[in-house]
């Protein structure tokens, strides 16, 4: 009973949380994504690379449907979540994001205490049932976002008060607190100080116990640091996806070569 357990367990960890087949993605005329094909795992940390302006932000956003906000953007192709397809008119996009939470570039918490930043969300989807139970969900979040320590006796104060690495760390605390599957970054420590950076891919590490990460970062070095799979990207398309070692030691592709080795981005 217990080896199969360890087994279960074993290929729950390694199973397609996301599937994408033949993404495009349109803003206006401009071809910005190009078949895009990808599985991407439960209980991993997926990190997008590439050049700027490749399309890794653009397929992110693709993932929770953010693109939906732009009017001139049109995603094609199929997107689907644990086997359902994410595009189908029938889902909702705010429910969407409640199971594909997001965290920014830049820190972006509300103008709101400390406590109704992370509340915010369990509110709004009615995640609980009394004061009670929503405190529970926000000391749970916090601790899990490493900052309960740091902010349990202030959390009636403004979260905008707090410094740029505690204040990232509550936006992760406030997209976990949603209880979602996916959480999504977009480049979450470019505005941070090499100390923040540190905590922030601590947590990283610790929340692909509970989730499938999905990070766009612009640090070949950090993707190296926090992910078992990399996924580059270059001119739209997808070039490469493999197991993270393999892709900065042995990549089969020269495009990825090239930028992994500097002459390229």
């Amino acid at each position: 009973m217990n080896d199969m357990s360890i087994m279960e367990r074993a290929v729950s960890q390694t199973e397609n949380k996301i599937s994408a087949r033949k993404v495009q993605v349109y803003y206006g005329d401009k071809h910005a994504i190009k078949d895009v094909d990808v599985d991407i795992l439960d209980k991993t940390v997926t990190a997008f690379i590439g050049p700027s302006g490749c399309g890794k932000s653009t397929f992110l956003r693709c993932l929770n449907r953010m693109n939906d906000t732009i009017d001139i953007c049109r995603v094609e192709g199929r997107i689907a979540l644990d086997g359902e397809d994410i595009y189908d008119k029938r889902v909702d996009p705010v429910q969407l994001r409640a199971k594909v939470g997001m965290v920014f570039q830049k820190p972006n918490p509300f103008p709101k205490s400390i406590y109704d930043n992370v509340a915010y969300g369990p509110r709004i989807h009615g995640l609980a049932r009394s004061r009670s139970e929503l405190d529970d969900i926000v000391e749970k979040s916090l601790r899990g976002a490493a900052l309960w320590n740091e902010v349990k006796d202030r959390l009636s104060e403004p979260g905008t008060g707090l410094s740029g690495g505690q204040q990232q760390r509550l936006c992760i605390a406030r997209a976990v607190a949603t209880q979602p599957e996916v959480l999504l970054m977009d480049e979450p420590c470019s505005a941070l100080d090499p100390i923040a950076t540190g905590q922030v891919e601590e947590l990283i590490d610790k929340l692909r116990s509970e989730f499938s990460v999905v990070i766009v970062t612009h640090s070949m070095q950090q993707a190296a640091r926090v992910s078992q799979k990399t996924a580059f990207f270059h001119l739209g398309n997808l070039v490469e996806y493999g197991d993270t070692d393999e892709i900065f030691t042995r990549p089969r592709d020269p495009r990825t070569e090239s930028y992994i080795s500097g002459r390229i981005g």
